[in-house]
């Protein structure tokens, strides 16, 4: 049954007050009937475990067995099996990488020499992303480990919070080759398994195949539809292939909130573990956070180990967002008010999720509590109608009547980039395409040498320009940030 959902925002909500006493003081009514309205708009004191949704094949509700993407809250999964190997004497967190990647060597020399896995965890490498290597060219992730040595720091280590994907993937290496497991496999049978969490996978291909999961959807020129996917079945990513449902995230939600206690008080992460995961590491400036920074205020916002934090409302905050292309979520985690906030959903661009976490962490009363649905909606419009109104200047300026310099066959052909790797620029099937490892682009052209790049997804494109020679040939495109010279 699996590839069944279909419709546009198919959501599981989880809202957890472990203590006794707090769950009064959730209203799940009135969380459900955001969770409805935003819709319309694009067990054991668990105040709300519920799935919204149907599925197309028959009708069937969507239910807290469903799978949906973790996308990058796996994180803090690769963290909790790395402080396991931490708590058994087979590595330290403050272990050099090249101890246990020792073909690994960055641009500098000294930052080879200097990273550990805890900075690995806590994004504070320096190093810019590098997605595109993930989810552009699906570049393996040997032939990343050999690419990283061209890649040049964006800042000091330890100075700054670049989110860095890359990174993950290393400490998924870490803990294969520690453990002699793929990463997902020791999480399973150290995790997983003792924790009850029998409905969670680390591909979207380990799924059985009588288990429903969701697929991705966008808003495509109006209308809701499928897209592709954003990683391979067979992928296993440690930056965020993980497949699970809400009743399994809210054994995992308990687990971390207990302290790394399982519901049957078997102990699998130290406490000193679990406080480790939760200390902040490395202050992060609002550019480098959420935009939900303009609502919710805070005075300081860091990164732990696979964790955004922040203050709010006098207390700290835990939250991870995970996002794939049509597939999103997020968990958010009051460890001092023992409470917990989990939502799942399979549309693009849809931030209802934003609006559910603070929804449950507020503990303001009447006039003084937010609309969050509302503020979150408006936050996410005005920056989608700047991003409109900066594409409208673009489009202005464009070039009225031009042609390129030669003809479009003198264009095509293989281009290589030593960092990002090779694509190709093509006619096929009488159009214009860009293709890269995984994805083929639609092209047009522009005005003068410039041509449009666009994508099913994407509401606005990116440019391709090209170099010409000074014997009249092209020597080089430009697109995706990047050089890529002719071949």
């Amino acid at each position: 049954m699996s590839g069944l959902i279909r419709l546009a925002i198919v959501t599981c909500l989880l809202a957890v007050p472990v203590g006794a006493g707090h769950a009064q003081e959730l209203d799940a009514a009135r969380l459900a009937g955001i969770v409805e309205h935003g819709h319309r708009h694009a067990g054991d004191e668990i105040v709300l475990e519920r799935g919204f949704g149907r599925t197309a094949a028959d009708g069937a509700a969507v239910d807290t067995h469903t799978l949906f993407a973790n996308a990058s809250t796996t994180k803090a999964m690769i963290v909790a099996g790395l402080l396991v190997l931490a708590d058994e004497g087979h590595l330290d967190l403050d272990d050099l990488v090249i101890d246990y990647i020792p073909e690994l060597h960055f641009a500098s020399e000294v930052l080879t020499q200097q990273v550990r896995i805890r900075d690995l965890l806590a994004h504070r490498t320096g190093l810019p992303s590098t997605d595109f290597w993930t989810f552009r060219q699906l570049t393996p992730l040997a032939e990343q480990v050999r690419r990283l040595r061209l890649v040049d720091a964006e800042s000091a280590p330890r100075s700054r919070l670049i989110y860095q994907n890359t990174m993950y993937e290393l400490a998924g290496l870490i803990i294969e080759r520690v453990s002699g497991q793929r990463w997902d496999e020791f999480l399973r049978r150290r995790l997983w398994q003792p924790i009850g969490m029998h409905e969670t996978y680390g591909t979207r291909g380990d799924i059985p195949p009588n288990r429903v999961h969701v697929r991705p959807h966008a808003e495509v020129a109006g209308h809701i539809r499928d897209i592709p996917w954003d990683l391979p079945a067979d992928r296993a990513d440690a930056a965020g292939s993980v497949w699970s449902s809400i009743h399994d995230m809210a054994k995992w939600a308990r687990f971390l909130l207990a302290g790394g206690v399982t519901g049957d008080g078997t102990r699998l992460i130290s406490q000193a573990g679990i406080e480790a995961m939760f200390e902040p590491q490395q202050l992060a400036s609002p550019d480098d956070f959420y935009p939900t920074v303009a609502l919710t205020a805070p005075h300081w916002r860091s990164y732990g180990l696979g964790w955004f934090q922040q203050d709010f409302q006098g207390r700290k905050i835990d939250f991870h967002t995970g996002s794939l292309d049509g597939l999103h979520a997020i968990i958010g985690l009051d460890r001092g008010k023992d409470r917990a906030v989990i939502v799942m959903a399979n549309l693009d661009g849809s931030e209802l999720r934003h609006a559910l976490l603070w929804e449950v962490m507020d503990r303001e009363n009447g006039a003084r509590r937010r609309d969050w649905l509302r503020d979150v909606y408006d936050l996410y419009a005005a920056r989608a109608a700047d991003r409109s109104a900066e594409w409208a200047a673009t489009v202005e300026a464009r070039l009225a009547d031009t042609t390129p310099s030669l003809p479009l066959d003198a264009y095509l052909g293989s281009y290589d980039n030593a960092v990002l790797g090779s694509i190709e620029f093509e006619r096929r099937d009488g159009k214009l395409e860009l293709r890269t490892g995984m994805y083929r682009y639609e092209v047009s052209h522009w005005h003068l040498d410039t041509f449009l790049v666009d994508y099913l997804t994407w509401p606005h494109g990116v440019f391709m320009s090209f170099s010409i020679d000074g014997e009249g040939k092209v020597s080089a495109m430009n697109v995706f940030d990047g050089e890529f010279l002719r071949q």
